[in-house]
Formats: structure tokens, C-alpha cells, sequence
């Protein structure tokens, strides 16, 4: 696979949605104050990890919604080139249907940028409303009933 350069490029999303982003990737003070992340609430350790997330759900869902106010949140660089960087260029193709333009990554980005856009606000509601008692859980059982339900 060709290593494609993201490392010049900003991620974007759409600004209304920001909040709700450094909710779902924050970490907590504890009482001496130091900063400790409890991953059963704030399952995500990076923006990046909870953005290829929401992709994925917007492609599932073919919820494809361009950010209308644009705020960008972090480098294309921080996407792991191993790991995230082939399911972003996956999803880039789902929209496509072509392997045209999968080798530039602005347009990979813009399209998972719908994508993230579109599914966010589904991934959202299961950490926040779904079942379970806390968003760690209730992201794995979503995980496990989309599996079963295939």
C-alpha cells in the first residue's frame, strides 16, 4: 500500500459538534487533582480514535453530512497510518465507488469528514442515552448486537 503524506492536513468537523468531542476524549481531575481518564466514561483516548469511530458508524448508516460550520480539531498526522489511515481510505472508497482520488489524501479527509459528520451524532446517543450504566459498555454493546444482528 502507497504511504500516503496526511501530515500537513487538519482534520475538521462541524463546530457544533466540538463539545461533544472533548466530552467523549477529556480526562477527568481526581480529588489530588491530577488528570486521570476513566475509560468507562471517556471511552476514546484521542479525537482521532473517536472520529474514525463516527465515520464508520455515518458509513454504515449512509448518513453522509458535510460539516456546514467547519472547526478543525486536530493534524492528519495523528491518524495511525497502520490502522486508521486503510479504513479511512475504505470508507473514502464506500462513497466513491471508485479507486479514483484514493490516493489524495484532502479528498480521503473531506469525504470521512461527511462521513464523521453523519455518524456522529448516532454514536453519540449510544454512549450517552444507550444501554448500560456507563459509555464504555454501552459502546460494547453496541458492538456486540451489530454483530449479531449481521
Amino acid at each position: 500500500m502507497a504511504n500516503l503524506d496526511f501530515s500537513n492536513l487538519r482534520v475538521y468537523i462541524d463546530d457544533s459538534n466540538h463539545y461533544k468531542y472533548i466530552e467523549l476524549t477529556k480526562s477527568q481531575e481526581n480529588q489530588s487533582g491530577d488528570k486521570q481518564s476513566q475509560a468507562e466514561d471517556v471511552p476514546f483516548m484521542k479525537m482521532p480514535d473517536l472520529f474514525v469511530a463516527a465515520a464508520c458508524v455515518g458509513a454504515k448508516y449512509d448518513n453522509y453530512k458535510e460539516p456546514t460550520k467547519k472547526k478543525d480539531i486536530f493534524l492528519a498526522a495523528a491518524f495511525d497510518q497502520k490502522t486508521q489511515i486503510p479504513v479511512l481510505i475504505s470508507l473514502a472508497y464506500k462513497k466513491l465507488g471508485t479507486t479514483e482520488n484514493l490516493l489524495e489524501p484532502r479528498q480521503i479527509l473531506k469525504i470521512c469528514e461527511g462521513w464523521a459528520n453523519g455518524g456522529f451524532s448516532n454514536l453519540y446517543d449510544i454512549l450517552i442515552e444507550g444501554k448500560g450504566l456507563r459509555p464504555l459498555y454501552r459502546l460494547v454493546d453496541y458492538i456486540i448486537n451489530e454483530q449479531q444482528n449481521e
